[in-house]
């Protein structure tokens, strides 16, 4: 599972509850909190998912919604925040991975003040960014990226 993920999980939680996973991927992060006891869900472009559009989950309220490195490949951030809204029940917390744009190989319009005003705009609550390093060891990367850590409550 995404260490950051796992580090938010594990701060937040202290028993296991519904999470929904917004650009699933491969499903690695839903499979280990599957493991963990999670009820687990993701969704991605592979599923037929259109994060340009609102989506709704079937499987809503949950307590955790995340997505690690979807966001700044979306072009309207605002509807992908209210997805998140709306999956989600009062009380329940986002998580959001994504590349900043300082990060020098993104081309993300990302920022912190960016990302706090449109979640303000959408109702989320304690707010919280951070811009950390993470090295990519991935063969043919190697290298730095500059990623923006978005929490908040609906």
């Amino acid at each position: 599972m995404d260490i950051f993920l796992e580090d938010f999980v594990s701060e937040k939680f202290k028993k296991p509850g519904k999470a929904l996973d917004l650009g699933a991927g491969k499903f690695f992060d839903v499979a280990c909190l599957k493991q963990l006891g999670w009820d687990a869900h993701g969704v991605d472009k592979l599923t037929g998912t259109d994060f340009e559009k609102s989506f709704l989950s079937d499987k809503r309220p949950f307590d955790l919604v995340y997505s690690n490195y979807t966001l700044h490949k979306i072009t309207n951030k605002e509807v992908f925040i209210k997805t998140a809204f709306n999956n989600l029940k009062v009380g329940g917390w986002l998580f959001i991975n994504a590349m900043d744009k300082s990060n020098k190989t993104s081309i993300s319009n990302i920022t912190a003040k960016g990302m706090r005003e449109v979640l303000k705009k959408m109702g989320f609550k304690n707010i919280s960014t951070k811009t950390i390093s993470v090295f990519d060891n991935a063969i043919g990367h190697r290298h730095w990226h500059k990623v923006l850590q978005i929490t908040a409550t609906k």
